[in-house]
């Protein structure tokens, strides 16, 4: 037999919520969250039970937080708490079901003032242990993306979960003023220690030593040897910051990978250091950093991987340009960034009757199929 109600509603907000889809990663923070909620639980139990030195035998063990719907409006999980059997025939557990769900429901609401409290810069006052929890919960959380964990329009309370309110709670345990994040960077490898068995990594302007890692060691090694060409590595770990928010250690390698020299996201960050006036002190102007991320997530996802990249280029207007060649065609795609509007050209060197000009919205998906139609077409 099962029980269950509904636990939580979190809204999830953020550009890979739009779709009302939930990716697998965040799972693993909820995977956490439910472990903080039991370990909070079980505090609870024996702090309204004083009479009591332990929870009882099965208190947590035939409960469990499940998924059982998505909702739309950005992303809407609904996890109910359910348990495997009804614990009111549980011989160490003599209450019923919803005497039982409270402890954990108590727990969620701890964990709910908690944020709130991170939120408001007030003072968080929870056990080092609970909240060491919060380095997987939102560790998968991307920057301008949050967890509405009440999602409610009638309450005032600001229970949304950021980066940044993780980065508060963390900070907030004293004996650790430093909290570990996902970071995903492109850098470059400036020296290996073979005897040492160490490399180092070389990330806006500061150098970190990491172990070499036997998985990685030809990656390592070839990126060392093109050092001078400037070759850069798309690296996933997990990083150590301190309390001023700066890397202070590389502690996880997830992935290494060698760049291709023309990848557009090393371009586009690139030119997003550019300065205002950046052509000759007078014109130039910077680019809209949020349109330009969104810009690469487009490019990233729906541009054909298998073909050639192009050559990326700043405009004076605060715009770019895309440029392929092959031979006597020369395509060239002009995106204006406040829009993402663009138009394609296309060019034939030898016969001007085969030029072309096509609009473009690359906000929808079928107007890719058509950039990368293009491309493979006439850069072969």
């Amino acid at each position: 037999m099962s029980a269950e109600k509904i636990f939580i509603k979190p809204k999830l907000e953020g550009q890979r919520f739009d779709d009302h889809t939930l990716p697998v990663n965040i799972l693993e923070d909820f995977s956490a969250f439910e472990e903080l909620i039991f370990e909070l639980a079980k505090k609870i139990y024996l702090d309204l039970n004083p009479q009591r030195k332990r929870v009882p035998k099965g208190f947590t063990e035939n409960i469990y937080l499940k998924l059982s719907t998505i909702e739309e409006g950005s992303t809407i999980p609904q996890i109910v708490i359910a348990t495997t059997i009804s614990v009111f025939a549980t011989p160490n557990i003599s209450v019923p079901n919803d005497e039982y769900f409270s402890y954990f429901e108590k727990a969620r609401d701890k964990v709910f003032e908690l944020i709130e409290n991170a939120n408001s810069d007030k003072s968080v006052e929870t056990e080092s242990k609970f909240l060491n929890y919060f380095n997987r919960i939102g560790k998968n959380l991307k920057e301008g993306e949050t967890i509405d964990f009440l999602n409610s329009d009638t309450s005032t309370r600001n229970v949304k979960f950021s980066k940044n309110t993780r980065r508060k709670i963390l900070l907030s345990r004293n004996e650790k003023l430093e909290y570990s994040e996902l970071i995903h960077e492109n850098v470059r490898i400036s020296a290996m220690d073979k005897k040492k068995q160490v490399f180092y990594i070389e990330l806006k302007d500061n150098t970190y030593e990491c172990p070499i890692i036997p998985d990685f060691h030809d990656t390592i090694s070839t990126a060392f040897h093109e050092y001078e060409n400037k070759t850069l590595i798309s690296l996933k770990a997990t990083g150590l910051f301190n309390n001023q928010h700066k890397l202070i250690h590389i502690e996880h390698i997830e992935s290494m990978d060698i760049l291709d020299p023309f990848d557009i996201s090393v371009r586009l960050n690139d030119l997003l250091e550019l300065k205002d006036k950046w052509y000759d002190g007078v014109d130039g102007k910077i680019l809209d950093r949020k349109n330009t991320l969104l810009f690469k997530d487009y490019f990233n996802t729906y541009f054909n991987s298998d073909l050639q990249l192009p050559a990326i280029f700043p405009t004076l207007t605060g715009n770019i340009v895309l440029e392929w060649k092959k031979g006597n065609i020369e395509i060239s795609m002009e995106i204006d960034l406040s829009n993402l509007n663009a138009e394609i050209f296309y060019f034939d060197m030898e016969n001007d009757d085969h030029d072309f000009q096509e609009n473009i919205n690359l906000k929808i998906v079928s107007d890719w199929d058509k950039i990368n139609s293009i491309i493979s077409k006439n850069i072969i």
